[in-house]
């Protein structure tokens, strides 16, 4: 797998691409992009992941015209919580 950030520079956050990958069902096909800014990747199916001080957070966008997305929160790779909410 080949991260790259959205300015297409070498990603630096393989911390972050290892803690994704341990919570990850599956790897989603595709290409994978990293926010440094945000310390955060997008995976191939464009959920974004990221890291807090002790938990793994996928933000994914629903397939609805209200915009919601879901945001589940890992810990020591088990889904601890899912909130489904308004983007924004």
């Amino acid at each position: 797998m080949r991260v790259r950030t959205l300015d297409g520079t070498e990603a630096a956050g393989t911390q972050l691409v290892l803690a994704v990958l341990e919570h990850a069902e599956t790897a989603p096909v595709g290409p994978w992009t990293a926010q440094l800014g945000m310390a955060a990747v997008v995976d191939g199916s464009g959920a974004v992941w990221f890291v807090g001080t002790d938990d793994v957070g996928r933000l994914v966008s629903l397939p609805c015209e209200c915009e919601h997305v879901e945001l589940t929160t890992y810990k020591d790779g088990a889904e601890i919580s899912r909130t489904v909410g308004v983007n924004g």
